[in-house]
């Protein structure tokens, strides 16, 4: 039987549970969209993955602050590491990769432009390009 802890707000109790195997990856492969209020609530996860691994819907919790869910958010942690330490990997991979691609490096070309143009032998920038005639 999973693991659970009772955690009282102002006004609600609230389950926290342990989640299983499945519902970690599906939670962590899921490309659902997502409010975006919601998804960036807290730092390394969401409102709703932390509504998940309770017995309450996300909207239940959204009239708390944050402060005030953090003792929700530490018996979530305490029952689900299986959860939290890929989560975290997941969002560093993301942060590195981010990081490499943003700002664009001068030598990037916007979306939308030719390399053409750029990489043609004797091609000075910002000059009309001539192309061979066929």
């Amino acid at each position: 039987m999973a693991a659970s802890k009772s955690v009282q707000l102002p006004g609600l109790l609230v389950e926290v549970r342990e989640l299983t195997v499945r519902e970690v990856r599906d939670m962590l492969m899921s490309d659902a969209p997502r409010d975006a209020v919601r998804a960036y609530a807290f730092e390394d996860f969401s409102l709703d993955d932390l509504a998940a691994m309770t017995d309450c819907p996300a909207n239940a919790l959204d009239d708390y602050a944050p402060s005030d869910l953090e003792p929700v958010v530490a018996a979530a942690k305490l029952l689900n590491p299986h959860f939290f330490r890929p989560r975290a990997a997941l969002s560093q991979v993301a942060r590195t990769l981010a990081a490499e691609t943003w700002p664009l490096q001068s030598t990037d070309v916007p979306v939308g432009s030719s390399r053409m143009a750029t990489q043609t032998p004797g091609h000075t920038p910002g000059q009309p390009t001539v192309l061979p005639s066929t």
